[in-house]
Formats: structure tokens, sequence, C-alpha cells
């Protein structure tokens, strides 16, 4: 089985960043009952082994087997899965009483890869090492151990094995392999097949022995072995189309069940949608959203009356609203086999469309080269990140598509390959994408920009934010592991409840609390130190003996300077790659008074705090709230009207404004501000809607969070504040608050993925019915794994 461009299936480049390429996948859908089998002639080793694989999840929520065999007795099955409730299970299958081994964490990212790695040794005397479960090189707790002391599993006997099946007969995977590794007879560690590289778990080229049963399935258009063992497999209800180019180090869109508003239909790994009949609408974007030009196709699958829209969305957009502004499309209806095409330009702000080789409005391809806006489907479209999108709006009409983001052509076996590429190379299109100065590109994971910080450069997000857990002890303190020399610290005890303490490199051991709306005083916290910061006093609050502590690092511009871009001058310390900076002044109680902020865009969050008087509030601007309101970082009250604090003036990309107000611009009192804005691929500040259900909203981020602080903007609610060291792992059910001195509060909350974050509990205060905002820092889609 090939794909369209024979055996040598789509040798794409890696980007400069993988030393080991995997160019590509196999599909698994489970609607087709498809998988792979494979019965050894001779047994090997089945105490010990190794499973090593790549994989993409689909639909959730369901029993997936990854690697099975079965003798025919319901009782012994030995077996990788994910669970129903997304985790991760290990069947030994030695006996009616074998081990059972299910990990803790939840595995519900559909929109990157994970690496899953099971290493099996039965006959070792310790339970606990006898299976271990490794997702992105990371070793799983596990919620069960119970593991058969020493017994021969089902794995390496000479029954049926299945690769993406459990049992054969249902519970199918749903989703992509890739790169998958069999080891019989020795159990490894991750690093055999994988590494990190400036903070990111990638592929790495097995290179050891397999041992008798062992394999390697590079699926390059066929299920054979590539380890020299000849260990083929046979594929059943998978087509030579199944073969793709999706893979962990060029990952391509696909629509994402996670933002989908109605009836989840999604198939064929996430690339078909909609509806056959006219009693359920869907509607869901793409797992990307970009600031640059794409081109896509979607397939139509039925005709007659079927209606529905497709074309593009920003990523903030309420696809569920009645009016659905930010959503550009064209509503389509008629022809089965009919082939849409879309190329969105972000330079012209523009979306043309097209059926068949043909452009509507009779727009050509030199016309959409050039930008020429006459004949585009849409124009004026929202200057922020575009995703693409399926709308099934009216519960009268119906209409099911398969989109090509440039991972396949012929829409699952629904027509002939086109064999188009985009300018750079890449994808598989029916029809050739508009090329020119700024070309269309694949939605794939190659194609993105490098980020602002790219771990291609050897320059990672944790060297400019990262969280630090630790203990006080009431003495010096030297609190490590930062991995820079941070500007701003933001500490919370966990475990107790004393204030929140603020210190920055202006103000040195001067600290304010967040909750709080008394002035600065004298903390513990006495340098701020090349990987870390020093406690040297048992001060209570930030060092307190036994308490356990987060604390939040920023990395800014290092000793303030004096900066006169304003009608005040002020000290400011700013990183303008990070978009980040501090900056102090002193007040003149004047109207319309500018300063400086050191940054070279315009800020979008800014946390203002008097320091030598109290009491008084933090002021906080958003440029999702405005210039006119203001929220206050320590109450619960929601956005209010509030003209004088920032003299309902926007602030600029050198200077914000300030009124009279006495939070922000009492004549002779000093003020600190900690002011950002987003960077794409690392921070963002945004807003979402809550919609108060468990099934909360997707929010797009660009990048792989590991740190989120929420405020309900439109009703009163907390700041609650989440990051990925207090929880490493999926479901993220710990927070703090900025605005008390609250102990860690726990409960399920949201899920940190890849390109954003997931919220999964209703109301709580990060979704109720309302509006939410909220800052995020992290690492890049384009390099991000599965979390």
């Amino acid at each position: 089985m090939s794909g369209p461009f024979g055996s040598s299936q789509w040798m794409y480049s890696s980007g400069g960043f993988y030393p080991y390429a995997i160019d590509n996948s196999l599909r698994f859908n489970d609607d087709d009952s498809a998988y792979l089998t494979r019965t050894p002639s001779s047994a090997g080793n089945r105490k010990t082994w190794t499973w090593s694989g790549w994989v993409k999840r689909g639909n959730l929520g369901t029993l997936q087997g990854l690697f099975h065999c079965y003798d025919g007795a319901a009782s012994r099955r030995s077996s990788i899965v994910f669970n129903t409730d997304n985790t991760i299970g290990v069947d030994q299958g030695g006996s009616s009483t074998s081990g059972l081994v299910d990990t803790v964490a939840v595995f519900r990212d559909t929109s990157a890869w994970y690496h899953i790695v099971v290493r099996a040794d039965y006959s070792n005397g310790t339970a606990s090492d006898r299976v271990k479960i490794y997702v992105n090189g990371v070793l799983q707790s596990v919620s069960t151990s119970d593991d058969f002391d020493n017994a021969d599993g089902l794995i390496n006997s000479t029954n049926a094995h299945e690769l993406g099946s459990f049992d054969g007969s249902g519970q199918f995977l749903d989703g992509y392999m890739a790169d998958v590794n069999f080891i019989d007879g020795t159990a490894l560690d991750p690093t055999s097949f994988g590494e990190t590289k400036s903070g990111i778990w990638i592929p790495k080229k097995y290179s050891g022995s397999y041992n008798t049963n062992g394999f390697y399935l590079k699926f390059a258009g066929n299920p054979n072995d590539s380890s020299g063992n000849s260990n083929n497999w046979t594929a059943n209800n998978i087509s030579s189309h199944d073969y793709m180019p999706d893979s962990p180090t060029n990952n391509f869109a696909t629509f994402n069940p996670l933002d989908n508003i109605g009836t989840s239909n999604f198939s064929e790994g996430n690339l078909k949608v909609g509806s056959s009949t006219g009693s359920v609408t869907q509607k869901t974007r793409s797992t990307f959203a970009v600031s640059q030009n794409f081109y896509f196709e979607a397939y139509k699958v039925d005709g007659g009356t079927q209606n529905f829209n497709v074309g593009v969305a920003t990523a903030t957009a309420d696809i569920g609203s009645t009016g659905n502004t930010g959503v550009y499309t064209k509503n389509y209806s008629g022809g089965t086999g009919d082939i849409l095409m879309f190329a969105y330009s972000a330079s012209a702000n523009a979306l043309w469309t097209g059926l068949n080789g043909t452009w509507d409005n009779s727009a050509t391809v030199a016309e959409i080269e050039a930008g020429t806006t006459t004949n585009a489907t849409h124009t004026g479209i929202a200057d922020e990140a575009i995703a693409a999108v399926f709308i099934d709006q009216a519960t009268s009409y119906s209409g099911r598509i398969i989109a090509n983001f440039g991972q396949d052509s012929t829409f699952a076996g629904g027509t002939t390959a086109g064999g188009n590429t985009d300018a750079n190379g890449v994808g598989d299109f029916k029809y050739a994408p508009p090329s020119g100065l700024s070309p269309f590109l694949a939605l794939c994971s190659n194609n993105l920009p490098a980020p602002a910080i790219d771990p291609a450069d050897d320059d990672t997000p944790e060297d400019y934010f990262n969280t630090v857990l630790y203990t006080g002890n009431s003495g010096t303190n030297a609190i490590t592991g930062v991995g820079f020399q941070p500007d701003f610290v933001w500490v919370k005890s966990r475990n107790d409840t004393y204030n929140h303490e603020l210190y920055d490199v202006i103000r040195g051991q001067q600290r304010l609390y967040s909750n709080l709306t008394s002035a600065e005083d004298t903390g513990s916290l006495t340098s701020f130190d090349s990987d870390g910061f020093t406690h040297t006093s048992g001060s209570i609050g930030g060092n307190a003996s036994g308490t356990t502590y987060a604390s939040w690092n920023w990395k800014a511009g290092g000793t303030a300077v004096s900066n006169t871009d304003g009608s005040i001058t002020s000290q400011v310390s700013a990183n303008t790659k990070a978009g980040f900076s501090i900056a102090s002044y002193t007040g003149n109680g004047l109207t319309n008074q500018s300063i400086g902020h050191g940054l070279n865009n315009a800020p979008e969050m800014m946390i203002v705090k008097a320091r030598s008087f109290g009491p008084s509030a933090w002021s906080v601007y958003t440029a999702k709230t405005g210039a006119g309101d203001e929220l206050l970082l320590n109450t619960t009250a929601a956005s209010a009207t509030a003209a004088n604090v920032w003299n309902n003036t926007a602030p600029t990309s050198s200077v914000f404004t300030v009124g009279t107000a006495a939070s922000t611009n009492q004549n002779t009192a000093t003020y600190i501000a900690y002011i950002f804005h987003s960077v794409e691929g690392y921070s963002k500040v945004g807003s979402y809607t809550g919609n108060g259900s468990s099934d909360g909203p997707f929010v797009y981020t660009g990048f792989r969070p590991t740190f989120v602080i929420t405020k309900f903007s439109s009703s009163t609610g907390n700041w609650v504040m989440f990051d990925a060291e207090r929880n490493n792992y999926n479901v993220i059910d710990d927070w703090l608050l900025a605005n008390s001195s609250n102990a860690e509060g726990t409960g399920t909350a949201l899920d940190f993925l890849s390109n954003g974050f997931k919220l999964r509990a209703s109301g709580s205060g990060w979704n109720d019915s309302g509006t939410y905002i909220y800052l995020a820092f992290g690492q890049s889609f384009k390099y991000a794994n599965a979390r």
C-alpha cells in the first residue's frame, strides 16, 4: 500500500529542529473497524518487552486498543489501551488475576502527538518496577498497581497480536500511530526512543536490537516491519489513503473535537465532520489558528439538500452565537463529490472561495496571489489568529465534509489524489494552492513561522518565565531551578494562609501583597540570583518553616533605566522580546499623564499598585475590558467604569496613560506597574466566554500553557492561578487565588493542552456564564507535544 507519491511517502523537511524526522503515520478510523494484526510463528519473551509509539488521538471517551493479544479466554488478554476515562491502561494478561495498571493522568489532547512507552519486566522482584508507563518521556503515576509476579503474559505468545484494536471485534483506536517500535526481551526506558531538546521531548531513532518478535513500523505506505526481522503486519479495513504525512515532527491541522458545539460527529482522523441527517447541528474549528496565508480544501460527502457553511473564523469567535461575529464562511448546497477551495490571506485580510478548480466571483489566481480583493468572498477579516471552521447551523439541513489541510487529497478515498504541494513543497492537494510572494501554505507545524522565543535557536520559554516550587525554612533559603535571574518574583504559600508576596528588581527587598491594599514593606527575599532568589530570614509569608510555596518568576530587563517617553519620567526594566516590563514612577495628580513602559508594542494588561501609601487598590487594565474600565487584582469585583484611572486612553507602543485616580496617579506617591503584551507562541492576554457547563469552552492560545490566571470580568469572581508545576498532568485541579490568602484549593478545573486550555468544570470561578479575561504563558504549538 502506498500513497500518491509511491513508497517514499511525503519526505518533508523537519524544519531543522528534529535530528530524526518521522515522515509518516497510519490513520485508524474506528468507524471502519481498522486495525493491524500479526500472529508470531514462535514465542518470544513473555515477561520482558518494550512498546514505543507516537499517537495522535481522534475520538475520546471510549475504550481503544493500542497493542493487544488475546487467546480467546475472556479473562486472559494482554493489552495497552486508552480507557473510557482517557487514562492509559496496561493489562499483563498472565491469568484471571493478572496485573492491571492505569495512569492517574488523563490524555485527551487531540491537537498534537503523545509519545507512549510501556516498559514491562514481570520477572522483577519489585512490584512497582514490573510495568512502567511513560508519556513524553515522563514516568506516569498509576492509580492501580496489581502486577502478577513472574507470570508469562500473552504478549510475545503465538496468539494473534493487534495494533489499533482491543480484541479485533470492537474498541478500535481512533486516531493516528507513528514510529512504532516493539522490543522483545528487553525492558527499555524512553530515552531509547526519544530525547529532550530545549525542554521539548522529541523522537530519536532506536538503534538497539529487536530480538525474535521485535518490529519497527514506519508506515511508509504499508504495515511492513523495518527492523530487519520481516515481522510484517496485515492490514484490516485500512486503505492506501490512510498512510499519511501527519507526524510527530510535522503535525497537521484537523478539526478539533474539544472546540465543538452541538453533536460530536468526527471521523477519519478528525477530518470528517457534519451529519447525514437534518436532526443535528455541529460547529467546529481547526486545531490551528494562524496569522499567515493558508490554503485548504473540503470534499462534499453528501449532496441533494445538504446545506452548510465552511470557511474561516477567528480563534476567539463564538461560533455558537446567532450572529457569528468573527466568522467568514461560504454557504454550500448540492453535489456529492464537489471539492471546495479556500485561500485565506492574512496580509490582505481576505478569503477567496472556489469550487472544483474554479475560484468564485471569477477571481483569478493572479489576483489572489497579489492580494487584490475585488473578487474575494470576504474582506475586512479581523486581524487576529484565524482557523478553518465548519458550521452546520440549521437542523432542517445537513451535510458532511472531509477537510484536507494538506495531508490527504483523496479525501479518505473519495477521489483520486491531486499531488499538488504548496510553495514550500509541503502537502498533497487536489488543486494547486496560490503561490506568489506570500504563498498560501498547508496548515502544518513545519509551515508555522518560528516563534519569537524559538527552541530551534536554543531559546526556550523557560528562559523568560518559570514556576518553581519550594519549602520554607525560616532562615537562609536559596531557591534554585528558575533557569535565569528573575526580575519579578511572585510567591504564595500553598498549604497555609499567608499573603501573596511580590518582589521585583526595581524595589528590591520591598514586598507588596496582591490580596491586600497596604503599602510596601520589607520582606525576606534579599537577592535575585543567577538561577533563582534567596530568602534570609524567618519572615512570615514567603519563607515560613515547613510551608510549601509556589513561585512564579519573570525575566524583564535587569537593572532599571530612566525612560522619558512620557510626561512622567519612569524607571523601567523591559524585555521587549518577551513582552514584559516593570515600570516605577512618581505621580503628580494631573490629568492625562503618560508614562513610558519600555516595550515596542501596546500593552494588553497592566497591573499598577501604589507603593508609598495604603490603602490603595491594585488597578488592572486589559485591552479586552478597555481603557474606560478597571479591574481590581485584590478583590472579586467585576470590571467597572473608571475613566480617571487610565484617563480613558488606551496605551500605545511607547506609553500608557493615567488620570487623576489615587490608585494610579496621586501627587508625590510612588507606583509600580507590571506590564504585558501577547507574544505569539509564548504569551497571551485574552478573553473567553464561559458556558457554565462541565464541557466548558476550549481557549486557543497557540501554545501549551504552563501558567494561566483567569478573572470573571463581567461579574464578581476570583483571580484564579493555575500552573503546570503544581499539576504536571491533566486534569488541572489545584489553584491559588491572587486576591486571597487562602491555601491552595482543589477540584476539577481545566486541561492544559498543546494549543490552549479546555475548561472542565462548571462555575467555580473560571467557567460561569459570562466573560473572562486571562493571562497565560507557555511553549509554542509549533513544537509542543500533546498533554
